[in-house]
C-alpha cells in the first residue's frame, strides 16, 4: 500500500469512529459480519436509527453523514422546509431535521416494509410536528403500480423492472399506491430543499410539476438515464446546474447505462434575496 493510500485509510477509519457512536458495527459490516438478527441500529448525530442488518445500510449512512452527498452544495438552514422523495429508511430526513432549528421534513416512500422502518426512525420528529411521512410513490398520475426490489439490494426499489440488472438475483414485486406529485403542495406551498431519489421516475415527476418546480429552491436529484432532458428542464425554469456527478453503473443489480447526482439552484429564489422559511400550506 502506498503512503498516500495508507494516509487516506487512516483518515477514513478516524472519520468512522468520529461519526458513529456504535462504530464497531460499521467495521463488522465491512467484514461481512452482521450480529443481532434482521435489523441493526446506527447511532449517529444523537439519534438511534433502525435499518436492515447489512453492509448496504451502513453505506447509505456513509453517503448522508460521512460524505454528505446531498448537502455538498446547499446547507440546510434554520426554518427550512425539506422535501424527501424516495425517503427509504429516513436517513436523509433524520440528518436534515438535526441540521438547524425548526427544520421540517416531508417524506414519501412507496414500499410498505421500508416505510415501517422510516416511520419508526422519524416517530419522534412526526410527534413533534416537524415531520410528515406518506406511504406512496409520487408520479405524474395517481393509481396503483408494481414496485420492484431485489432481495439482496432493497435500497433500490423502482416502478420500472428494467432498471434492475438481469443478473441481479431474485426480484420481489410489491403493489404500491401512487399519487400525483402535485399533492406535495398540500403540505407546504414551497420547499427550500428538495431531494429526489425515485429510481427512474424523476423526469416524469418534473414534467408533471412543470413551472411549479419554481416553488423548489434547491434541488438534489439522482438521475437514472441521460440527464440532458433534466438539465434542459431546469435551465428553462431559471435554475442553474451547479454540478453533475456520474455514478458507477457496473454493479450487477443496476440495469441502467447512466446514473448520477445532479445539483440545481433556483436563480429566481437566490436573486430575490430570500432566505429560509418557505410558506406553509
Amino acid at each position: 500500500m502506498q503512503p498516500d493510500q495508507l494516509a487516506h485509510k487512516i483518515r477514513s477509519l478516524k472519520d468512522v469512529r468520529k461519526t458513529y457512536k456504535n462504530w464497531p458495527r460499521w467495521f463488522l459490516s465491512r467484514m461481512g459480519i452482521h450480529p443481532g438478527g434482521a435489523t441493526t441500529t446506527i447511532k449517529v448525530n444523537g439519534s438511534t436509527l433502525f435499518a436492515r442488518n447489512n453492509a448496504e445500510s451502513w453505506s447509505l449512512a456513509d453517503q448522508v453523514w460521512r460524505w454528505k452527498v446531498y448537502t455538498k452544495h446547499f446547507p440546510i438552514l434554520d426554518g427550512y422546509r425539506v422535501l424527501d422523495v424516495g425517503a427509504h429508511f429516513g436517513f436523509f430526513s433524520a440528518f436534515a431535521i438535526h441540521q438547524n432549528r425548526d427544520v421540517k421534513v416531508v417524506c414519501y416512500e412507496p414500499s410498505k416494509s421500508t416505510f415501517e422502518m422510516l416511520r419508526k426512525n422519524l416517530a419522534k420528529t412526526v410527534d413533534q410536528g416537524n415531520g410528515f411521512v406518506f406511504n406512496f410513490a409520487l408520479s405524474d398520475r395517481g393509481g396503483e403500480s408494481a414496485f420492484y426490489k431485489l432481495e439482496s439490494h432493497d435500497a433500490s426499489g423502482t416502478l420500472f423492472k428494467n432498471n434492475l440488472g438481469h443478473q441481479a438475483g431474485p426480484i420481489v414485486e410489491e403493489r404500491v399506491r401512487t399519487e400525483d406529485v402535485q399533492c406535495i403542495w398540500d403540505v407546504f406551498e414551497s420547499y427550500d430543499f428538495a431531494k429526489f431519489d425515485c429510481e427512474g421516475s424523476e423526469f416524469a415527476i418534473l414534467r408533471r410539476l412543470g413551472e411549479q418546480v419554481k416553488r423548489l429552491h434547491y434541488v438534489v436529484l439522482e438521475y437514472h438515464d441521460n440527464p440532458q432532458e433534466i438539465v434542459q428542464f431546469f435551465v428553462s425554469n431559471n435554475f442553474s446546474i451547479l454540478e453533475i456527478v456520474p455514478l458507477d453503473t457496473d454493479a450487477a443489480w443496476i440495469g441502467l447505462s447512466q446514473m448520477g447526482m445532479l445539483y440545481a439552484r433556483n436563480d429566481q429564489f437566490v436573486a430575490s434575496g430570500s432566505s429560509a422559511h418557505a410558506g406553509q400550506g
